[in-house]
């Protein structure tokens, strides 16, 4: 756990802090300083390392939740009046891209054409619009509806599914295989 001067100070220089909320929790690992950090001009990227569930939503969830355990309050992340959910995204984005180096994040000219799309088709999603549709995939998802996802511009998930889903699961399955008969 880090000292609110480390945190800070950390801030200052420009680092940006991995964070795994769902694994931290699970390991009882603590509570990032995520207010202290972000009013200093942080940045942060979510992973998922965990074995207990993997998935972006659920990172972000977690990171806004634990905030909110930790400081009492609701919304911690974004400022009053803009959308938890498009803040927690926005900002995980630029601080993975950064982390990554990678120069411009999001659907811009230049970038890697990295994205993803939402099935919006279900009863729940129907009607939103705008950031509604980025504070429910946070917030209220039970399951993220990710359609297609592509990566520098080629499509690698059709129809929320992996294109080599079945190539990718016999893999793992051999994987798990050998190192259970090491």
């Amino acid at each position: 756990h880090m000292t609110d001067a480390e945190t800070v100070a950390v801030a200052k220089r420009g680092a940006v802090v991995g964070l795994c909320p769902i694994t931290e929790a699970n390991l009882g690992d603590g509570i990032f300083n995520g207010a202290t950090y972000l009013q200093a001009g942080g940045r942060f990227g979510v992973g998922s390392d965990s074995n207990v569930l993997i998935g972006l939503s659920e990172e972000l969830r977690q990171l806004e939740y634990s905030q909110r355990l930790a400081n009492r309050a609701r919304n911690v992340i974004a400022a009053t009046g803009q959308s938890t959910g498009r803040t927690l995204f926005e900002a995980s984005l630029a601080g993975g891209a950064q982390a990554l180096g990678v120069p411009n994040a999001g659907l811009s000219v230049g970038a890697s054409a990295d994205c993803f799309s939402v099935d919006m088709s279900g009863a729940s999603m129907a009607a939103l619009q705008d950031d509604e549709v980025l504070d429910h995939l946070v917030f209220a998802s039970s399951r993220t509806p990710v359609d297609c996802a592509w990566v520098r511009g080629k499509r690698l998930v059709q129809d929320g599914r992996h294109v080599r889903r079945d190539v990718i699961a016999q893999r793992f399955a051999a994987a798990m295989k050998a190192l259970r008969s090491v």
